[in-house]
């Protein structure tokens, strides 16, 4: 097995661990990555954030997409 394929595992393990922490985590990455395209690419964006969530059994519920609005409200807090 290859070291990028240890490693991979590894924080998979580590994500099915702190699900709570993990799916934090996705969501400001997630977030973080709508801002940073311009909201251009939130479906393609939202779907890849869930297939990591399935992959280490995140995400105990459906998240509503985020909307622009709520990201200008948290941009306004933060």
């Amino acid at each position: 097995m290859s070291r990028i394929r240890e490693w991979l595992k590894k924080a998979e393990n580590l994500a099915r661990g702190h699900s709570k922490q993990a799916d934090q985590l996705l969501d400001r990455a997630e977030r973080y990555a709508k801002e940073r395209t311009g909201h251009k690419y939130d479906d393609q964006i939202s779907k890849g954030a869930d297939a990591v969530q399935q992959r280490y059994g995140g995400g105990g519920q459906t998240r509503p997409p985020v909307r622009d609005e709520e990201t200008r409200d948290q941009r306004r807090e933060g």
